[in-house]
């Protein structure tokens, strides 16, 4: 057991005289969840942020006026960010990119639609930009769905009170009163979608019952942080157990042999150097992650018991892998793939969720789900041992399933000297 932990030792002492490397593959989950929960904000709901739109009014007329009023009223504030500007200007705030997208309203707008003629509204969208012009676009498809419907329906209307304001001074009564009894049919039409509806919506929220007991606000780096970290983690195990086929290409390993030490006593000191680095960067990620990201990292106990199950299960699968792999190029070419395939079955890539139900029960399979799935109830929920029964037992079985055969795979490579 002494020679186990002083090759650990060394190992560990030539690590971090020369810790780059492990640093390089740290920072990728670092960066990838500080990237998405800049995107996304940190208490995990999506902030849209409102789209710029620019208004050229030429019309400067009754319906252009009711045009800019209806995309500056209070139920699109929350979406529409509206200027109205003059003339050219609009052009050249948008060939600065200062906005999603520019509104002209053509000259004659208001005369054209009272006299039943076609009429153009112009949209000029911003090509650097994919979503936000798309929402101003539909937004402004909308109103001129209703005007044509409006115009559609009183047109009869409409063209009646054309003629008693062309005709200049008041209307009469009569006028009035015969303006009203052609509207009414249409009307009567629209009366059940602009009087109070039948049917509301009313909102509430549920949590389940298992995050009831949760507080704070959902953090989204809780719940990306634990897929990217499962890639960091892997990686880590990976280059750390390749020294054992790097020093066996230089001739190293060899030299270690000669002295009085056993083939399975330089694996073990291996395995467990791989063990112990994986771990070690763990708890860095986990402290960067707790002071950075201000992350709530759940309950001590099962923290500890997953976060070890993981780095077992790391340790386990990397050390199976090179069982069957006797050089670094076949390393190269097998090892990334295996990792990245492993991450994106498991939701580490792409949000578990959002994968299609075979790939969800492909995924499974992936110790990678069960880790990363893990840490999220620890971090989102505070789940308890009991909670993680079956996360558990997946980790813990994969670990002892590979870490054991692969440990006696390597020890017969290194015997035979192949």
């Amino acid at each position: 057991m002494r020679n186990v932990l002083n090759i650990l030792w060394n190992d560990l002492k030539r690590r971090s005289k020369s810790p780059l490397a492990v640093i390089l593959i740290m920072l990728i989950p670092i960066v990838l969840t500080l990237i998405v929960g800049l995107v996304f904000g940190r208490s995990g709901g999506v902030s849209m942020p409102r789209v710029k739109m620019l208004v050229v009014d030429n019309d400067a007329g009754l319906l252009g006026n009711l045009l800019r009023q209806s995309l500056q009223h209070d139920s699109l504030a929350v979406l529409l960010e509206v200027e109205v500007v003059e003339g050219e200007r609009g052009r050249e705030l948008m060939e600065k990119g200062k906005a999603s997208a520019l509104l002209e309203i053509p000259e004659g707008f208001t005369e054209d639609f009272l006299n039943r003629r076609p009429a153009e509204l112009r949209i000029l969208k911003n090509p650097s930009e994919t979503f936000k012009p798309v929402i101003a676009e539909e937004v402004v498809n909308t109103l001129a769905t209703i005007l044509n419907g409006g115009g559609s329906i009183f047109s009869r209307s409409i063209a009646q009170a054309r003629v008693m304001f062309d005709a200049g001074g008041w209307p009469s009564g009569s006028e009035v009163t015969g303006l009203l009894d052609g509207a009414r049919g249409g009307i009567a039409l629209v009366r059940d979608y602009i009087s109070d509806p039948l049917i509301t919506l009313k909102e509430e929220t549920v949590v389940p019952a298992d995050e009831k007991e949760s507080t704070g606000e959902a953090n989204i780096f809780s719940y990306v942080l634990p897929g990217s970290m499962m890639i960091g983690l892997l990686f880590i195990s990976e280059l750390v157990l390749r020294d054992i086929v790097r020093e066996k290409q230089a001739g190293t390993l060899y030299r270690i042999l000669a002295a009085p030490l056993e083939a399975s006593q330089v694996v073990a000191g291996k395995i467990l150097s791989t063990f112990a680095v994986t771990l070690i960067s763990c708890l860095v990620l986990l402290l960067i992650s707790a002071v950075g990201f201000r992350m709530d990292l759940g309950r001590p106990v099962p923290l500890a018991v997953h976060l070890l199950g993981t780095i077992f299960m790391c340790t386990g699968v990397i050390t199976l892998c090179y069982g069957f792999i006797d050089n670094e190029r076949a390393a190269d070419a097998v090892m990334s793939i295996l990792i990245i395939l492993m991450a994106l079955f498991g939701g580490s890539m792409v949000p578990f969720e959002q994968l299609g139900s075979g790939l969800q029960k492909v995924g499974r399979f992936s110790p990678v789900y069960w880790a990363s799935d893990g840490f999220k109830k620890i971090f989102m929920t505070g789940a308890g041992l009991g909670e993680l029964r079956a996360h558990l037992t997946v980790l813990y079985g994969v670990a002892l399933a590979t870490v054991f055969p692969g440990a006696l795979l390597l020890d017969r490579r290194v015997r035979k000297g192949r």
